[in-house]
């Protein structure tokens, strides 16, 4: 009976796609559009790790991700980030800004190569955007398919649509225009990017919904459109704890921030997940970016094979071997080759979760 039924299925889609001419049937056990093959990092392996559940992570090509923050929570600091992790694996980054708010020599600083595989555009208007990533994703199929594409538009919230452009200053005339130029667009564009290499990560600002008393009160602009149709979305904010997320040197001097991140939405592993790490813009040390590492011990100590005492940290390796050690051992620790091995195995124990396992685990990575 069941290869009767494997069969009935088989001649379905085979019937579907010569009746379209292409293919709009799957088997998703083989080739489909809907399954991630590449994953782009994000800078932060814990980010990676609580987006994608699964090693070398990230943020996924052929869907959309959206990064939305408070102010100097780190939203274009990642996205730069991304973009430079998508040349290193011989990908094209696009830069749209929005904010015109973009400094090439940071850019630098953060990996990105303004020189080869890099391409900066400044579109005034939603429909120029989306115009233009239509441009490239038409331009891209034609000339490179295989081709690894990274776009980044900095930001939804600072773009217009083109009819505020022209109208009034009256906030009361356009209402609602930007977010049904958004949802269109959007719907457009999305099936588009899942048949190419593309990823295309959309930054956006997030704000408080005046007058809401309960729940969370934080909104995205933009309407709805962007919650339905983004496969992931992250939102940044200022860690609260100590000196309010704020790092400073022996100087007293600004460096950087602790930001948390949470993952609101999420097709690839659990929903409203969190982590957290620090961003840092020190130059005079030459600390600028995510302090990846430093993140992975904040999720690492205390677990099992890696109990904390105090000030000492004892981290059990799979031979029964342990090592202790201080927190400011860490950072030279770490680049021992064996250590980080260790580290690196616990922190994908902790975070990645095996739905099979039937054991439930944190979800955050605090």
């Amino acid at each position: 009976m069941a290869k009767q039924s494997n069969a009935l299925v088989s001649d379905l889609r085979n019937s579907l796609n010569k009746q379209a001419k292409h293919t709009i049937a799957y088997d998703l056990h083989g080739e489909n559009p809907t399954e991630v093959k590449t994953w782009i990092p994000t800078g932060s392996t814990v980010l990676d790790l609580v987006i994608s559940n699964r090693k070398s992570g990230g943020i996924p090509v052929g869907k959309i991700t959206t990064i939305a923050g408070e102010s100097q929570s780190g939203k274009s600091l990642i996205a730069t980030q991304i973009l430079s992790n998508a040349q290193k694996m011989g990908g094209i980054a696009i830069y749209i800004d929005t904010e015109n708010a973009s400094d090439p020599g940071w850019m630098v600083n953060l990996g990105l190569s303004t020189d080869k595989d890099f391409l900066y555009l400044q579109t005034q208007t939603l429909e120029d955007t989306f115009q233009a990533i239509e441009n490239v994703i038409g331009n891209v199929r034609q000339k490179a398919p295989d081709r690894l594409v990274c776009i980044v538009w900095d930001s939804v919230a600072a773009t217009p649509a083109r009819a505020e452009v022209e109208g009034s200053y009256d906030p009361n005339s356009q209402i609602g225009v930007s977010a049904r130029v958004i949802a269109r667009g959007l719907r457009k564009i999305t099936e588009m990017i899942g048949q190419q290499k593309i990823a295309l990560v959309l930054t956006n600002q997030l704000k408080t919904n005046i007058g809401q008393m309960f729940g969370d009160s934080r909104v995205e602009p933009g309407g709805k459109g962007l919650p339905y149709q983004a496969s992931a979305r992250v939102w940044l904010t200022r860690h609260t704890g100590k000196a309010n997320g704020i790092i400073t040197n022996e100087q007293g001097q600004l460096i950087g921030y602790r930001t948390s991140a949470q993952i609101v939405k999420n097709r690839f592993g659990p929903p409203n997940r969190t982590c957290e790490f620090d961003v840092l813009f020190d130059l005079a040390n030459n600390k600028v970016g995510i302090d990846d590492e430093a993140s992975w011990l904040k999720v690492v100590a205390g677990s099992d094979n890696c109990p904390r005492s105090g000030a000492w940290y004892t981290l059990k390796y799979a031979d029964g071997e342990e090592k202790k050690f201080q927190k400011t051992d860490y950072p030279r620790l770490i680049q021992d080759e064996k250590f980080r091995t260790r580290i690196l195995d616990i922190l994908h124990s902790e975070l990645i979760i095996g739905y099979d396992q039937g054991v439930e685990k944190d979800v955050s990575a605090k």
